[in-house]
């Protein structure tokens, strides 16, 4: 099946995108440029905030997949009927 469009329309609606988005781009850079200075505020914390991460992964991913992997397997053999929290 033949495309209805020519190479020239398709050539033409390449350009009249390209101005949209040069219209689009100018009119947002207002807002980028704001987003880009808070990101620049926050970039001093990001490397703390990884190293956290890196400490909260160690100390609680063996073990929270454990239990969770051990809490599916009872709550299928439950029929997830597991019932109220004890205490609650």
């Amino acid at each position: 099946m033949a495309s209805k469009y020519t190479q020239e329309d398709m050539r033409e609606r390449f350009w009249e995108l390209t101005a949209e988005k040069e219209i689009l781009v100018k009119k947002v850079a207002p807002i980028r440029k704001r987003h880009d200075e808070i990101r620049a505020k926050m970039a001093p914390f990001e490397v703390e905030l990884q190293e956290v991460k890196k400490e909260l992964i160690a100390a609680e991913r063996p073990m929270l997949a454990e239990i969770d992997v051990e809490r599916a397997a009872l709550a299928r053999a439950l029929g997830n009927k597991v019932g109220e929290r004890p205490g609650a």
